[in-house]
């Protein structure tokens, strides 16, 4: 037999200690809630300070590492340990002002960074922009040796200029311009291009996310090498125009040197192409819906073989310059300054005699 006047003190304990643990636990959700608010409280005001901050430092797209003098110049490759490059995502989403400005030019350059290297604007300027009053637009893509990420480009954002010229490259068998592959390279890092598969807001993210990464570098190099030496084999760094799309290579070791070798095409001239490239490269021309001249920058496994047979089968122009011998900084897989200027003057002076051009001058 139950006692009954224990149960209500026994129950009553319990709902005591309940009760009080019930506050306590109250009290200290409060508190922790009131931390958590300030911690957001103080993330809010930090990020929002940052980014009040590069948004006064104006340029091509938020976050833009700029030139303080040129604000059109944007950093687009770089990295400490990784190397990582902000044109794919720019282009392929149309952040930023690069394909506004693609979308007015007149003539439009496609290729890999053998273009990147050897159009030098300042040439371009003087030689073509100025005394036929055209827009020049430079739309290489260093790593990206096939030409099918350009093609995505043109179509996706209506690139309509009123001549094309494409560097038709294959590579030395390392990767034609004609090949339909959706991938790039920097030294032995080869990936497919991320661009493709992101949304636009996943690639806003990491365009913001480089150059914050880049700005961390920028100010901590310093201190970062007294405990560690460079990366050996670094690619440096170099910034693009939004309005051109010129490259600045000036940071590549010898870029500007004087003395450096000239070019020597030293493949075998009997380099024919194929017929799937000659039936890509017609697809591609055909996709373009504007006069198309074949050119290609000299380089030690270029082809001057393949260039003429896929123009001949397709029925396009070349502008081939008569020279191969330009100066190089890198042993003939890249041009330097004196190169690409010379190259830039020669390649105008073929395009000029090209009808293709001679009919959009007319017109």
């Amino acid at each position: 037999m139950s006692v009954p006047s224990e149960r209500p003190a026994a129950m009553d304990r319990r709902v005591r200690t309940e009760t009080h643990s019930d506050a306590a636990t109250a009290g200290l959700g409060a508190a922790g809630r009131r931390y958590l608010v300030s911690l957001l409280g103080l993330t809010a005001v930090m990020l929002g300070g940052l980014g009040a901050w590069l948004v006064a430092q104006g340029g091509d797209h938020f976050s833009a590492i700029s030139r303080p003098d040129d604000r059109a110049w944007y950093r687009n490759f770089g990295g400490d340990r990784v190397s990582e490059i902000q044109d794919q995502d720019l282009f392929f989403h149309r952040i930023g002002d690069s394909v506004d400005h693609a979308r007015q030019a007149d003539i439009v350059i496609l290729g890999s960074s053998l273009v990147s290297f050897a159009i030098d604007e300042n040439v371009i300027r003087e030689r073509l922009e100025q005394p036929h009053g055209l827009k020049f637009y430079n739309m290489a893509f260093l790593g990206v040796a096939s030409g099918e990420f350009a093609r995505q480009v043109i179509h996706k954002h209506h690139l309509h200029p009123r001549l094309w010229i494409v560097n038709a490259d294959d590579g030395g068998g390392g990767g034609n311009f004609f090949h339909r592959n959706l991938s790039r390279s920097f030294g032995a890092d080869a990936r497919p291009i991320p661009s493709t598969k992101l949304s636009r807001l996943g690639a806003r993210y990491e365009v913001i996310r480089r150059n914050l990464r880049w700005r961390f570098e920028d100010a901590t190099r310093n201190v970062r090498r007294v405990f560690a030496a460079p990366r050996a084999g670094a690619i440096p760094s170099f910034d693009r125009d939004d309005r051109t799309g010129a490259a600045d290579m000036r940071g590549f070791p010898r870029f500007l040197a004087d003395g450096n070798p000239s070019v020597k095409m030293t493949r075998d001239p009997d380099c024919h192409t194929t017929p799937d490239i000659v039936a890509n490269a017609r697809d591609f021309v055909q996709s373009l819906g504007a006069p198309v001249v074949l050119t290609l920058v000299p380089n030690y496994h270029g082809c001057l073989t393949q260039v003429r047979e896929i123009a001949q089968a397709v029925g396009v122009e070349t502008a081939l310059p008569a020279r191969t011998d330009y100066s190089s900084w890198d042993g003939g897989g890249h041009l330097d300054g004196r190169g690409a200027a010379d190259f830039s003057r020669d390649l105008v002076a073929a395009v000029e005699k090209t009808r293709a051009f001679q009919r959009m001058r007319g017109e």
